[in-house]
């Protein structure tokens, strides 16, 4: 179905002419950095296996440089994403060389005497694949010597295989080096995407623009990265090199590289990496040209926005004196040492400034949403580019301050046990009126009041589902919301709400559980996935025992449903009703698709040993997940 959005309103239309005033728009350094380095341009278009296009860089050609912003983009946001535009393959220094923009995400490569260093691997096997063979045609064909994780997030190794094979990994010929414990970051890049990640991939689709067409009224970039590509096949091995201590230092292709380690940050497992030769330095996504998410809207674990502070500090004391260029994950350079520093030093002090005022704020007695609509940062700060909200915003990184200090009670005891929103939605329209909250809708959406109107509607389309005047006025109020959103997330939101509103639930475009991942999940992850899927009410009678004996692991696991919980431990138990053997790529199988077991066993993937039924009794406990349920709607 074609979708046209509608354009901007006289109002927004002036409120983004008008926000022109607020920042240096004749500051054209960033464009300069971007360009620094250029070497070639990506290919033309971005292939999957099949042969089907799945990214192609010139849907954004509307975003020349020289193009000026349109009514429906914030002046800020089509700045950041003009600078986003331009990819291909760059030399930072001689030695790194990065490939930007096919990919929401950059491939680092590190160029020493005996081979390349992949300094994270994007989000896809398709892009990193592509990125490696413009570095094999433009810079070097030496062996891969090392790849680095630098945090646990899906966009840093989901390409993996398209920088190395498992084989190489297992046979000890290529490390990965990954802070943390390599339980821990398994667990963390695992578990983020697979446990919950359902909820999260839909939730991403909007805030990131997943569901929308590129163009001045749709996807303008994702603010860090061109755009996340659909499609794609996300890949994970798991790191075999772990560093938990700063100090740590490891010779990888003839070069020294040093590592500051810095959980709890921007992901649970994160690190600054330092190559002293180079005088190199990435701190990771702990300093961005944008400011970034203390909570992430797609959703993942709170982060802490002081420590953000406290391991750019000490990398600034260690290195500071040091580093001649700060490369990142995302976008461009930072280069010589008083650019990089100052901007280390910037971006500490956001971090800090907007930890510490939200704190500050909590103690007088503000909400998180009181505290988030009174906090700006300072001039200095807010006036730098690379400190603006294209990734978070800080407006809800001050709520997640709250968050990660306070919990998640606002500290109002209205909103300690309030009506579910349908309920309460039905008793508002009862008590007003459905005519008087349409009424009210248009006069604010006429008054340029948008977030009111968005509210008030709200209420209506809760209550009233199939109201479908009342869904469109509110895509009206969301949508403008969206052309006056610096944030791209914020936008991308607000810009699909209005689209799924008038269009119903638009299917899912990707998944942050895929098959590469679920097959590479520990053992006890996968029986926490497993478990996540139990209906609990009606599992509450239940009491059956499997045990499941990996073959290719040497191991064997009981697991057990009782209480409406499922377990799982290390060993076989003397009273199970029922063995399943076979190696883990099939057992994962059996374990979440258990119906599916005698079909493995009659194909002689497994092995069945005991009560086969309990399969069945399991398979009728454990609950399906729709990738496309309602968000703007009950």
């Amino acid at each position: 179905m074609t979708y046209t959005p509608k354009g901007a309103t006289p109002t927004t239309a002036a409120a983004n002419k008008a926000a022109v005033a607020g920042y240096d728009m004749d500051d054209r350094q960033d464009f300069a950095d971007r360009d620094r380095g250029f070497i070639a341009p990506l290919p033309d278009k971005l292939y999957a296996t099949d042969g089907r296009v799945i990214f192609d860089a010139a849907r954004y050609d509307y975003l020349a440089d020289d193009a000026p912003a349109p009514d429906t983009v914030h002046p800020s946001l089509w700045r950041q994403s003009q600078l986003i535009r331009k990819g291909g393959l760059y030399k930072v220094v001689d030695g790194v060389y990065q490939v930007r923009n096919n990919d929401i995400a950059n491939l680092t490569v590190i160029e020493g005497d005996t081979g390349l260093v992949v300094v994270d691997c994007m989000a896809s096997v398709e892009a990193a694949s592509q990125g490696m063979g413009m570095i094999r045609e433009h810079v070097s064909d030496k062996p891969v010597a090392a790849v680095i994780y630098t945090h646990t997030h899906i966009d840093h190794y989901g390409g993996v295989k398209g920088v190395v094979s498992a084989e190489d990994v297992a046979s000890g010929r290529v490390p990965i080096i990954a802070p943390g414990t390599i339980a821990s970051f398994d667990k963390h890049a695992i578990g983020e995407n697979v446990i919950a990640g359902n909820a999260m991939s839909r939730r991403a689709s909007y805030a990131f623009n997943s569901l929308l067409d590129p163009g001045p009224a749709g996807c303008v970039t994702c603010g860090i990265g061109i755009a996340t590509v659909p499609g794609v096949t996300v890949s994970y091995i798991s790191p075999t090199d772990a560093v938990t201590e700063t100090g740590t230092k490891r010779d990888l292709g003839g070069l020294e590289f040093e590592f500051l380690y810095a959980p709890d940050t921007e992901a649970p497992e994160e690190m600054h990496i330092w190559v002293p030769q180079l005088g190199a330095l990435t701190c990771a996504e702990n300093a961005n040209h944008s400011l970034h998410n203390i909570q992430t809207l797609r959703g993942a674990r709170t982060r802490d926005a002081r420590n953000f502070a406290r391991y750019l500090d000490e990398t600034l004391e260690r290195w500071g004196d040091d580093v001649q260029v700060h490369y990142g994950p995302h976008t461009w350079p930072v280069w010589e040492n008083g650019q990089v520093t100052a901007f280390l030093e910037s971006q500490r002090d956001t971090y800090k400034y907007l930890h510490d005022q939200a704190l500050r704020l909590a103690n007088k007695g503000y909400t998180p949403l009181e505290a988030a609509e009174e906090i700006e940062l300072p001039e200095e700060l807010g006036r730098k580019w690379f400190n603006r909200g294209y990734h978070g915003t800080l407006h809800h990184d001050v709520r997640a301050v709250f968050t990660k200090e306070l919990g998640t009670w606002d500290g109002d005891p209205v909103s300690l046990h309030p009506h579910p929103p349908v309920e309460a939605a039905r008793r508002f329209t009862d008590l007003i009126g459905a005519e008087k909250i349409m009424a009210e809708g248009r006069r604010a959406l006429a008054d340029g009041d948008y977030r009111w109107a968005a509210q008030i509607l709200h209420t209506l389309v809760f209550a009233q589902p199939e109201n479908q005047a009342a869904r469109d006025l509110q895509a009206d109020a969301y949508e403008q919301m969206g052309y006056q959103a610096e944030g791209p997330q914020w936008r991308g939101i607000f810009l699909t709400a209005a689209m799924e509103l008038r269009q119903g639930i638009q299917p899912a475009t990707f998944a942050t559980a895929s098959p590469d991942t679920i097959l590479a999940m520990p053992v006890d992850i996968l029986f926490d996935f497993a478990a996540v899927h139990l209906i609990g009410e009606k599992a509450a009678e239940a009491d059956l025992r499997i045990d499941f004996r990996f073959t290719d692991l040497d191991e064997t696991w009981t697991m057990w449903v009782a209480r409406g919980v499922l377990n799982a431990r290390r060993g076989a138990h003397p009273d199970t009703r029922l063995t399943v053997t076979g190696p883990k790529a099939a057992l994962v199988g059996a374990v979440l698709k258990p119906a599916a077991a005698p079909d493995l066993a009659q194909g002689g993937k497994i092995t069945l040993d005991g009560d086969a039924t309990v399969l069945q009794t399991l398979a009728g406990l454990l609950d399906t997940f729709d990738p496309d349920f309602a968000v703007v709607t009950p």
